[in-house]
């Protein structure tokens, strides 16, 4: 049994579909799920029960094969060919295997020929090369304007923001905060960075002093209001990933902060976005020959 079947989901209220990611990685029967800023996606076999899930588009065999390819070759992303997607879609597949590599072997098989084709074309199509990961970039607009040893923060712990709380770490002059939905996610975040974390009721006094933050969450409202920033420094630079926000519009228009919407960071990290088409083009061919192939062969 080789089938695959893939399944977008509609669950924009964060709460509700971080519990319902919580329960599809806990169930007996495993499937990947791809938990991300624009999407909510599982990929499984014929013998997953979705029952009762919200549902909104579903692709079956070749076409979710070659969707899960071009989702991790960048090709289904607001920039083509980011680099963040494809560690998204490998620790997706990291809890679908489980700590016991638990999952399913064929289907196992189906995602690993599904990765090993994005792969193969980001290297011959170069939709990549001199790239510049959104999280890399984040965390470059916060350091080159804070001080060595400045305390930073990080809002959300999802896999973006887990990514730039681990390279505003890397220097090691400055003391990563991390706050999120989950205080326990937070705090796991934080010993990883060699900080400390805690849940979005105490973020006021997690930004008190702080001279730098960067926001990546999925909620689906604002996080960051001006009462939260009383305490912090002035002017306040502050990254936001979110989509949408994270800052109310106060924050925005606040001439206490210096805001750096997504749209500045996505603009830093397309390039040269001509050449950068044509790099897609050939890498979306390579996925799409990969697919008929692998549809041939799996019958």
């Amino acid at each position: 049994m080789s089938a695959l079947q893939a399944f977008a989901l509609n669950l924009p209220h964060s709460i509700e579909r971080e519990r319902l990611v919580r329960e599809l990685r806990g169930r007996r029967d495993p499937m990947l799920v791809l938990d991300t800023c624009q999407r909510l996606e599982i990929f499984a076999g014929p013998e997953n029960d979705l029952t009762g899930l919200p549902v909104t588009d579903q692709w079956t065999q070749a076409v979710a094969f070659e969707r899960l390819a071009r989702i991790a070759a960048g090709l289904e992303s607001r920039i083509l060919g980011e680099l963040e997607v494809l560690g998204q879609v490998r620790a997706a597949y990291k809890a679908f295997r489980g700590p016991a590599d638990t999952g399913v072997p064929q289907i196992d098989r189906v995602f690993q020929e599904a990765l090993s084709l994005a792969r193969k074309a980001r290297r011959k199509s170069g939709i990549d090369r001199g790239m510049i990961s959104l999280s890399g970039l984040a965390a470059r607009e916060i350091l080159r304007r804070v001080r060595p040893g400045d305390p930073l923060a990080v809002i959300g712990t999802g896999s973006l923001a887990s990514a730039v709380a681990r390279h505003l770490s890397k220097p090691g002059d400055s003391t990563v905060r991390v706050c999120g939905r989950c205080p326990e996610n937070a705090m796991n975040l934080a010993l990883q960075v060699g900080g400390f974390g805690s849940g979005l009721d105490d973020l006021k006094p997690l930004l008190r002093d702080v001279a730098g933050v960067v926001s990546a969450t999925a909620a689906p409202h604002p996080v960051i209001y001006p009462h939260h920033l009383e305490e912090s420094r002035s002017p306040l630079p502050i990254v936001d990933l979110g989509v949408p926000a994270d800052c109310s519009a106060d924050v925005h228009q606040s001439d206490a902060i210096e805001y750096i919407g997504l749209e500045v960071i996505e603009s830093r990290a397309r390039g040269n976005a001509d050449k950068r088409r044509l790099c897609a083009e050939q890498a979306a061919e390579i996925v799409r020959r990969g697919a008929q192939a692998w549809s041939l062969s799996h019958g």
